[in-house]
């Protein structure tokens, strides 16, 4: 579990749920505590990302995990900061690309953003 994700589980297709992992530029949220909901410098930490399907425009929450940078300081709420985005679901490309606006949960409402970039996502063979 190095990437301190689960081991990905078999979807109801009998597929596997797929991995996708984007940059974001996001601004925390006030209302997110002096801790930034609980994002630390350095860390991962477990969140809620909510996005909008490009075709439909029909909302959807997603498994993730945000990886901030070593540099990330919590007094920066209310200020814009770059994470990773580690996002889980078979349909996850349907509502995130560069561009895209995308909002972070955990608990409420933690920060809101845009996505920058897809990252290429290398997973290791056993």
């Amino acid at each position: 579990m190095a990437s301190g994700l689960p081991p990905a589980r078999p979807s109801g297709q009998g597929g596997r749920v797929h991995r996708y992992k984007y940059r974001a530029l996001v601004r925390l949220e006030p209302a997110a505590g002096p801790g930034g909901g609980g994002l630390e410098a350095g860390k991962t930490c477990r969140v809620t990302v909510r996005a909008r399907h490009h075709q439909t425009h029909r909302g959807k929450f997603f498994s993730a995990l945000a990886d901030t940078p070593a540099a990330f300081s919590p007094p920066g709420i209310g200020h814009s900061v770059q994470m990773t985005l580690t996002v889980l679901g078979d349909d996850v490309p349907d509502y995130l690309d560069a561009g895209d606006p995308v909002a972070l949960w955990r608990g409420g409402d933690i920060g809101h953003g845009v996505i920058t970039r897809r990252l290429q996502m290398w997973i290791e063979a056993p």
